[in-house]
């Protein structure tokens, strides 16, 4: 008889595990699209100090706005950051952090939908104290943000470290958790530090005027047997010349190199004077990629101070957009220089085998 009443207690806690399994949790439907988008503008929030979800490590401080400039079908878009402070406004190139955010929010991921209620946004610490990220598909001076397309980030998710919910338009969902994770430092992280960027393709021309010198160079790149460009690289101011390969590679290399040293607002940046938008650069360098972006760095005369030479530099991706003055080191300048000589006065080169016309 005993046996009998444990295999019925067996038998009820089978069915009971069973129907629970078979329940639909929302924690356990499979992933599904909650939205897709082109989203032109994207804005951060940090949280409060009242949000009661996890602070360390500490958000970015400072709220910002993400931009994507389409250039045309098939071309490869441009990203921005702005920031405003001290009454000040700030426009930078962005990196990778940003490009990956307009991918991740595009489609959005989610393992959970459910409608918000009071008790939910207690419990996974969701509402107007949260970070959170707004969304527009404008990108003008002027961006109108929508709160039904605003994200309001939360707690983790159950047991799913991958998780965290969010609380979007009285709905609850649960994205990967790396969409609001890489706001977890500091702000300038969000900025391009390199000067000349692609992604594909190579650099096809490079010219400098300043310094008493005006150089020209275009680059008639082809593929070899194993995909890759390789460079070919023509001097054509004053006669017409094709380079010597180290000659051209090195002003190349010397340019993809040129990278920001120091942002005007950035901790650690030594005190700089603020440059008049009408002064007149000392040097100008204007680097053109295969893809149809156009670089123009303007390089503005040599600022010292006690921690060195410091060169002010403004980027601009024509006709697109123009950066905020930031800080190059006056030894990258001069490097730059050294390479621009270096193609002025490089002779003709003759291919092996080859006599050149």
């Amino acid at each position: 008889m005993k046996q009998k009443i444990i295999l019925v207690v067996i038998a009820f806690v089978g069915l009971f595990f069973l129907f629970y399994w078979m329940e639909d949790h929302p924690e356990n439907i499979s992933e599904t699209n909650f939205w897709k988008e082109d989203w032109k503008s994207i804005r951060y929030i940090p949280p409060k100090e009242d949000w009661c979800g996890v602070l360390v490590p500490k958000f970015a401080d400072e709220e910002m706005v993400f931009r994507k400039i389409n250039r045309g079908w098939n071309l490869t878009p441009i990203y921005t950051v702005s920031f405003t402070k001290d009454g000040k406004d700030f426009s930078y190139e962005a990196n990778y952090n940003v490009k990956n955010s307009f991918s991740e929010l595009s489609v959005l991921k989610t393992k959970l939908i459910e409608k918000s209620t009071p008790e939910i946004q207690k419990s996974y610490c969701l509402g107007m104290s949260s970070p959170s990220l707004a969304l527009s598909e404008e990108n003008g001076a002027e961006i109108e943000f929508s709160k039904e397309k605003q994200l309001f980030f939360g707690k983790k998710i159950g047991s799913d470290e991958g998780r965290v919910s969010v609380l979007v338009n009285e709905e609850v969902i649960a994205p990967y958790n790396y969409l609001i994770e890489k706001f977890r430092t500091p702000y300038t992280n969000f900025r391009e530090k390199m000067y000349i960027t692609f992604n594909e393709g190579y650099l096809k021309e490079i010219s400098f005027s300043g310094q008493v010198v005006n150089v020209k160079a275009e680059n008639r790149a082809k593929k070899n047997q194993y995909n890759v460009y390789v460079n070919d690289w023509s001097r054509i101011t004053d006669e017409r010349i094709v380079l010597p390969p180290d000659v051209g590679n090195q002003w190349e290399s010397v340019v993809k190199g040129l990278k920001v040293e120091y942002y005007i607002d950035e901790t650690g940046a030594p005190e700089f004077p603020i440059l008049s938008s009408k002064q007149t650069p000392e040097a100008i360098l204007d680097v053109t990629q295969s893809e149809g972006i156009k670089f123009r760095l303007s390089f503005y005369p040599l600022w010292e101070s006690n921690s060195g030479k410091w060169r002010p530099v403004r980027r601009e991706l024509l006709p697109y957009f123009s950066e905020s003055i930031t800080w190059m080191r006056e030894e990258s300048f001069q490097n730059l220089v050294n390479a621009v000589m270096k193609v002025k006065s490089a002779s003709r080169y003759e291919r092996p085998n080859q006599k050149i016309q």
